[in-house]
């Protein structure tokens, strides 16, 4: 860990090679640095970072981007909740696809230390979690001095300049199949790693609706993939999964940012939608 202990007040500084380490208490503390620092560098658990720029800012310790408060249809996260306290909300009050992509991530050591926020400033779509927020249509708070912002995950594309993260929110829906895997290592993120979620709502024997994403070096989520399922009926044939599947293979043809993806990903999408499919049967 980067960071031992907490030294408060705006000029508090820890110094470790030639960087730094502005520590913020408050979230005042956080806009004035932003305010008058240039290029800070925001850092939570610190461990998706490999150095520490010239100056940087630890927010880890704030009360206010530690927060959890579930609500009705939501689950609110602060960006500094770590991991392992989304973990040990236990799977019955979270999101299931959400719970089982944050288990398959590093290890209890490092999960401990990660936090959520870091988890997506990252901005690395192969890192778990993606592939889920995505799927569960999650939505991002962002603050500066005077603005707060609201980004749908499936927009997200980096924090804004003089912007912080301060609040995830995840919806809480009524999921009758929720189904994520993990693809590539199991211990390291690769060109080879992507996450896959699948949710399905149905009523009696019809499918109402369903959400698929995967995430590692590109995203896919189709909302004319998704259409052609929604209001099938059940059981589901051998010929209408094999027509899905084909016209996820199309898409992926069609669309050149799909193109960048590993032969083997591929298959391994296709072969998930059809595994998922077959759940419903």
């Amino acid at each position: 860990m980067l960071l031992q202990h907490v030294m408060q007040g705006r000029e508090n500084q820890m110094q470790k090679n030639n960087s730094s380490v502005l520590m913020a208490s408050t979230l005042s503390d956080v806009f004035f640095h932003l305010k008058s620092v240039n290029n800070l560098q925001i850092l939570g658990g610190c461990t998706y970072i490999s150095s520490l720029d010239e100056k940087s800012l630890c927010v880890k310790f704030i009360d206010e981007l530690s927060q959890i408060e579930k609500k009705e249809r939501y689950i609110d996260f602060g960006p500094s909740v770590t991991l392992s306290q989304i973990i040990q909300i236990r799977r019955t009050n979270l999101p299931e696809v959400l719970y089982d992509a944050l288990i398959t991530m590093a290890s209890e050591s490092v999960r401990n230390l990660a936090t959520f926020g870091g988890s997506i400033c990252a901005a690395d779509p192969k890192i778990m979690i993606w592939s889920p927020l995505l799927a569960l249509d999650a939505r991002l708070e962002i603050r500066n001095q005077s603005e707060t912002k609201y980004i749908p995950f499936s927009k997200y594309t980096g924090i804004p300049k003089g912007f912080i993260l301060t609040k995830i929110r995840i919806p809480i829906d009524d999921w009758d199949i929720q189904i994520f895997k993990r693809v590539g290592p199991s211990s390291k993120l690769n060109d080879l790693s992507a996450g896959f979620t699948f949710l399905a709502s149905t009523q009696k024997d019809l499918i109402t609706n369903v959400r698929i994403t995967f995430s590692g070096n590109t995203v896919f989520r189709s909302t004319e993939l998704e259409n052609k399922i929604i209001g099938a009926h059940f059981p589901l044939t051998s010929k209408f999964i094999g027509d899905v599947v084909k016209t996820a293979s199309s898409l992926l043809e069609k669309n050149q940012e799909y193109t960048k993806m590993q032969p083997i990903l591929r298959q391994q999408f296709l072969n998930l939608i059809q595994y998922s499919l077959e759940q419903l049967t």
